[in-house]
Formats: C-alpha cells, sequence, structure tokens
C-alpha cells in the first residue's frame, strides 16, 4: 500500500504560519521534532489493497499525541481540529484525516504506539533527562467504556449459554425466537425492543461475554465490554466496571517510564511484572524501586531482592502502624522482643519462645508456631498472657516468611527508607494530572487491548507535556537536548 507524501517541518506558502503565530516554544514543535525521530514503524491497514494511499504514519502519530496532551480524544473532535486549529495544520502539514481514519488507525496500531512510547522514553534516557535506576509504581483504577447495568451474572452463565445453543441451532422461526427472548430476560438481558436481526447480534454478544467470563472467572461479566471487571475505586468507594491502570515514574524527574493496564483489581501480583515491564521499555535495568503497600507480597519482594533491587514496600501491616506512628515499638516488641539471629521471642521474664512447628492456618497458608522453652504456670505475666485460660506454655504465631519480613521491617525504619516512602506520593500527583488535566477518567476504546492503546498515549502526553516545560525553562531545543544530554538543575551532574 503506498503512501502520501508527507514532509515535516516544511512551511506553507500560503495561508496562516504556524511558526508565526504560535509561540517558539509550543509543544506542537516539539512534538513535530520528537516523532520525526522515533522509531515509529509501519502501520498496520488492514487486508484491503485498494482505496486512497494511506496517510504517514508519523503524521497520525502527532495528531494524536497532541489531541491527547491537550486532553481531546475524540476521533472527530480530532478531524476537526485537524481542519480549524492551527497547530493541528501545522503537523499535518494541510491534510485533514477524516474521523474514522484516525479511530481505525489508533485501534489496528496499538503496537505502532506502544513502540512509539517506549521510543520516546529511551530516547529521553539517552539523553539523561530520565533514569530507571530509582522508580516508583502505582496503579489507579480508569473506568471502562461499559455500563454497569449491562451485565450477566455467573449464576446465569450456563443458562445463557443453553439458550445460545438452542437458538444456533434451531432455524429462525418464531417459537425459536420467543424461547430465547425468554430465557435471556430471565438473565438480566433485556430483548424486549429488537429485532430479529438485532437479536442475533445480541445473541453474540452474550456468547462473547459468557466465553471471557468462564475465561477470567468473573462473578458478573458486561456485555458491552466483557473484558472490564468491577473494580471499587478511590473516589467514594465506589464499584464501577474499570481496568487497572499501572505506571512508573523516575524519582528524580517524575516522568513515567512504564505502564501498563490490567484486569486485576488488586496490585499484589504486579510488582515484578511492572518491573520486567520499566526494564524491557527502556532497555536499563532497575536498581531501587517503591510502591504502596497493596504491592506488597512477600515472595515477589524476595524475588526481586534475589535480582539485586533494593525494594522499599512496606506491608500491609507495617502501613498501618506507620500511619499512627507505632512502627518503630511494633518493630522492637514490647512485650515479646524478637531475636533474629536466634529466630526466637523473649518476654520480659526472660523465657524464650523457639519455633516448634509450623501450622496451618486453616486455608492452606502456613504460619510459625513459637512455644515457650519454660512452663508459664507461676510467671508473675501469666494473667496477661493467657488470662483465665490454664494452659501451661505460651505460643506466639507468626508468617511463614516472618524471619526475613522483620529484617525488612527493621529496615523501614531507617532515615533513607523513610525518606522514599513519603516520596513515593509524587506519583499520586502524576495520575491527578492524567484525570483531572487530560480528562483520563474514563476509556473510550473498548477492551484490555484498546485501554492499553489509550494509557500509551496518554502516558506520552504525559511525558511530553513535562519535557516542554523542562525544556523552555532551561530555554533549550529538542534538538540541543539530544546534543548535550545533561539538562541543568533537572539530573545531578
Amino acid at each position: 500500500m503506498s503512501i502520501r507524501k508527507y514532509v515535516s517541518g516544511q512551511r506553507q506558502m500560503f495561508g496562516y504560519q504556524a511558526e508565526d503565530r504560535l509561540p517558539s516554544g509550543h509543544i506542537c514543535f516539539l512534538i513535530d521534532e520528537v516523532v520525526d525521530e522515533l522509531a515509529v514503524g509501519p502501520a498496520f491497514r488492514g487486508n484491503s489493497v485498494l482505496g486512497a494511499p494511506s496517510y504517514d504514519p508519523r503524521m497520525m502519530v502527532k495528531v494524536l499525541f497532541y489531541g491527547y496532551v491537550r486532553g481531546i480524544r475524540s476521533s472527530r473532535k480530532l478531524a476537526a481540529e485537524c481542519r480549524e486549529n492551527i497547530g493541528f495544520m501545522k503537523l499535518c502539514q494541510g491534510e485533514a484525516p477524516d474521523f474514522r481514519t484516525i479511530a481505525l488507525f489508533r485501534q489496528e496500531n496499538g503496537g505502532l504506539l506502544e513502540r512509539a512510547f517506549s521510543s520516546l522514553v529511551r530516547r529521553l534516557v539517552e539523553a539523561g533527562v530520565v533514569s530507571v535506576s530509582h522508580i516508583i509504581i502505582d496503579g489507579t483504577k480508569v473506568h471502562a467504556n461499559a455500563s454497569n447495568g449491562k451485565i450477566i451474572h455467573e449464576k446465569f452463565f450456563d443458562e445463557v449459554k443453553q439458550a445460545i445453543g438452542e437458538w444456533m441451532s434451531a432455524s429462525a422461526s418464531l417459537d425459536a425466537e420467543e424461547e430465547v427472548r425468554e430465557r435471556l430476560s430471565e438473565a438480566g438481558v433485556s430483548t424486549s425492543s429488537l429485532g430479529v436481526d438485532s437479536l442475533q447480534r445480541l445473541v453474540d454478544k452474550c456468547s462473547k461475554a459468557v466465553e471471557e467470563g468462564e475465561k477470567g472467572k468473573a462473578q458478573k461479566v458486561s456485555l458491552t465490554d466483557p473484558e472490564s471487571r468491577f473494580m471499587r475505586d478511590g473516589i467514594g468507594g465506589r464499584i464501577n466496571l474499570s481496568y487497572n491502570v499501572q505506571a512508573a515514574i523516575d524519582a528524580e524527574s517524575g516522568m513515567i517510564v512504564g505502564c501498563d493496564v490490567t484486569q486485576d483489581a488488586h496490585d499484589s501480583g504486579s510488582l515484578g511484572r511492572m518491573v520486567d515491564v520499566v526494564e524491557r521499555t527502556c532497555q536499563e535495568t532497575v536498581e531501587a524501586l517503591d510502591a504502596d503497600s497493596g504491592f506488597f507480597r512477600s515472595d515477589q519482594v524476595q524475588a526481586l531482592e534475589g535480582r539485586g533491587k533494593d525494594v522499599c514496600v512496606a506491608d500491609m501491616t507495617a502501613a498501618g502502624k506507620m500511619k499512627r506512628g507505632e512502627l518503630g515499638a511494633f518493630v522492637r516488641g514490647e512485650e515479646f522482643v524478637y531475636h533474629a539471629e536466634r529466630d526466637v521471642f523473649e518476654c520480659e521474664h526472660g523465657n524464650e519462645h523457639a519455633l516448634t512447628r509450623l501450622a496451618d492456618k486453616g486455608d492452606g497458608e502456613l504460619v510459625r508456631v513459637y512455644v515457650s522453652r519454660r512452663r508459664c504456670d507461676g510467671c508473675p505475666g501469666h494473667e496477661r498472657c493467657f488470662g483465665r485460660s490454664q494452659l501451661k506454655r505460651h505460643s506466639i504465631r507468626r508468617h511463614i516468611d516472618f524471619p526475613w519480613l522483620f529484617k525488612h521491617r527493621t529496615r523501614l525504619l531507617e532515615p533513607k527508607y523513610q525518606e522514599r516512602l513519603k516520596k513515593r506520593r509524587l506519583i499520586e500527583l502524576i495520575f491527578g494530572h492524567l484525570k483531572q488535566n487530560l480528562g483520563f477518567r474514563k476509556f473510550l476504546l473498548r477492551g484490555l487491548s484498546g485501554a492499553r492503546i489509550e494509557a500509551f498515549l496518554v502516558c506520552a502526553a504525559s511525558v511530553l507535556r513535562r519535557l516542554c516545560s523542562i525544556l523552555k525553562r532551561e530555554g533549550r531545543g529538542w534538538r540541543s537536548l539530544l546534543r548535550t544530554p545533561q539538562l541543568a538543575g533537572l539530573r545531578p551532574t
């Protein structure tokens, strides 16, 4: 498929000149220069060889980047801006792509847009603007483009599958139509106002929804976006169909260096995966990482420490104690002092508790059981430890990885890690910027792949806005930045 001629940076002979109307440090000029040097690669355009020549993928990426920088995500609004806005006209060089062209390009070229974002971050790493030696990781819930009411509950999956099977095997007779209408209505799916063709489309959607629900083991599945999941957001604790957008930022510059989207409402299984995402995106090694307690899982933290990473993530218990200012007393122990070198607890009366066995909590998870070496009857603290019980030996139950967990909590008391735990909140400002300033509160595209595409575009927009403000402050240009990597005042020389 041929591509239309596109000469980037060329001034127009007639009409308004963006260079004369916009300030020299305007972000559209930065996007024009940056995208030209990115490793974008060829675009995908379906299987058809018919039609007019394609637009240059660099031009389409510039339109999407500039649109998301300005908080414009609708393909119809982007098409209108290409005809009316002088910044978009500058990037399009007089072309005016139709909204369908913009929508299809965005939908079909997720890999290209991911490469563009990764290439942008790598260029900034090479220029010394950002570094991945120390990153901060967090996640936020973004609403899916789906209605909370149009769902199928897990208890109706089998019934809906049976109704669909009968509909597919039977002819489109009146009886078969009424039968499937009745069964879907019992499952909570409205069919009263649909004709036969619309009913067939609804049956197809129900089939895909049930398949996705069984694959993802979801209790409820959406008809409009089956890959979305019900998640509790941070605004009033409301539960909505959403995706979990996770990002990592450079702890020094605050720029996003990696992002991903998951269907899991919890962050606990994503710490190692996000480190791999950042290292794959930037092709650099992460040395230190910070995250909130929602990302803590002992096996993943230990695995990362085994890879030589400096991990600063508090577990849920330590985070709660830290919030109340009780972490120091909790780690040191008041009634029972833990001696890590011998793996024993000692009470205030000198009775040591040694590890005797591993016990099952009842849910398949094991705990360590420490039992006192001396009998406790006659001890002055017997009533405080046992109450009215007549037990002779005292026992303490702790997490299966408690020796490692104790060292991990003790390290969090060091001033260096206390400072890192406070600085971790920087990424919350980034998420606030994405949602408030860029309007990224709800996805436009459906499906996990569509959500990932929009996440890459929004993160690229955040990086470009931050880069533009830095270059303006330093009075530098993009090309001068590449020639002299270190920006004064941004990163230590």
